[in-house]
């Protein structure tokens, strides 16, 4: 009796032991494929920065342009360079004291530059980009997309504006194009559904954008002093958030012409 038993409980011994076994292959398993991901993870960012940074070199030689002759706009970025590398590199957005510091492409569609560099690697850094059911700047209210990535890089930072201090140490960005250079005034900030309309891009006229204009000052996350008017044209940036689910975080300025 007392054998059997015995038999019995090594019989579980043994079930036991190997489903442990079992389980620590299993944790093993799952912590090496995490682990494969996430390095996988920080190299894709890592490759994306550096390509920015070298973007970045290009963009502003060292070797300064002679001065340009009176009346005859110069950008301080070499448009040129960056249109041998990609044609569809359309501005230079900068923000001081940020990461801020980009190109915006322009393709046919609004997705492949969710998930592609300015080099037509596929890398999900992305590369900012103008919608492109936009005209170039001339429209009402013109978008840039950009993800919020988690090493901070992209549009990370535009959703500090929902935060009033933050709007004031960072209340203008710089927009740089092939013919002039813009200040971007900010003056609005909302957090809305991915889902939702609140992003417009027409107007049945005058009024219509007015009102858009007054409904973003009064949901802003921040407060401003910047008026906008019906013959301003409006710079809005989207990127996602993570106030919750779905949620996106659109940033509003006004574009002021300064050379």
């Amino acid at each position: 009796m007392d054998r059997e038993r015995r038999r019995k409980d090594g019989g579980k011994t043994k079930k036991s032991l190997a489903i442990i076994r079992l389980l620590m292959v299993c944790c093993l398993v799952g912590v090496l494929v995490s682990g494969y991901f996430i390095v996988r993870q920080y190299k894709e960012y890592e490759t994306g920065n550096d390509r920015y940074q070298s973007l970045r070199q290009l963009a502003r030689p060292a070797e300064k342009p002679p001065p340009p002759d009176q009346g005859v706009f110069v950008s301080p970025i070499d448009f040129a360079s960056l249109g041998e590398i990609n044609g569809d590199i359309v501005a230079w957005l900068h923000s001081e004291g940020t990461v801020i510091d980009y190109p915006v492409v322009q393709g046919n569609d609004n997705d492949y530059y969710l998930n592609h560099l300015f080099t037509g690697e596929s890398n999900r850094l992305g590369t900012l980009f103008l919608d492109y059911r936009n005209r170039l700047f001339e429209d009402r209210v013109s978008a840039i997309y950009g993800h919020n990535m988690r090493d901070k890089s992209m549009l990370t930072s535009i959703a500090g504006y929902a935060d009033q201090a933050y709007y004031e140490a960072h209340p203008v960005m710089t927009l740089y194009t092939p013919e002039a250079s813009y200040d971007v005034r900010l003056f609005a900030g909302v957090t809305v559904s991915g889902a939702s309309g609140d992003l417009r891009l027409s107007f049945s006229g005058d009024d219509d954008f007015l009102d858009y204009v007054r409904e973003l000052e009064e949901r802003s996350t921040f407060s401003s002093l910047e008026t906008v008017s019906s013959s301003d044209r409006i710079l809005a940036f989207v990127t996602c958030t993570y106030s919750f689910q779905n949620a996106r975080y659109i940033l509003f300025g006004k574009l002021v012409k300064t050379d």
